[in-house]
């Protein structure tokens, strides 16, 4: 090396604490596998919900359920997305915008859903939260609310990002505190 250069450090690309999901299983199941829960199917270590080529009925006996249906039977929320200041009037309307990116989301990612959708009663008004799977799919809500209907969005994080609490507060409604 020449005087003056600093010699190249990869020490933060070492992974110290990585996460494993519990909910993954520890090797891929051999074959077709129906989830007894949706109906998505695994093959070749991805789940789908088009029949792969080669499915023939039925189900094998023992009841075998994917990622998706194991969190939501055991509540292991991913990503919570908050509903600040939507009026009576706008609800029907944000709650659709909700549903229809859900199901844009499960066509692509079977795993992407909404566990839990419920009116919370907080001592500064109404709001409404939103429980999924996926941190993914809480950003991805989030997203298409600021995109249709304005507003603020604010992300915050766990500190090993595998957790998302969303805000999204609409134009007229309450401020991010």
């Amino acid at each position: 090396m020449g005087a003056g250069v600093k010699p190249y450090n990869t020490n933060y690309k070492k992974k110290i604490d990585v996460h494993h999901d519990t909910f993954l299983p520890r090797r891929a199941p051999k074959g077709i596998i129906q989830c007894s829960g949706c109906g998505a199917f695994y093959h070749r270590r991805h789940w789908s919900l088009t029949v792969p080529p080669g499915f023939s009925h039925p189900v094998h006996p023992h009841p075998t359920f994917c990622q998706a249906c194991k969190k939501i039977k055991e509540r292991s929320v991913s990503g919570v997305l908050h509903l600040l200041g939507m009026g009576e009037a706008d609800r029907g309307e944000v709650l659709r915008i909700i549903r229809n990116e859900e199901g844009r989301a499960h066509e692509k990612n079977p795993m992407e859903r909404i566990m839990r959708l419920e009116k919370v009663s907080a001592p500064s008004g109404d709001e409404w939260k939103v429980e999924t799977t996926t941190e993914k799919l809480a950003q991805r809500l989030g997203r298409s609310l600021r995109h249709a209907r304005g507003g603020k969005l604010e992300f915050k994080w766990s500190h090993n990002n595998k957790f998302v609490r969303v805000v999204w507060a609409a134009k007229n409604g309450r401020t991010l505190e």
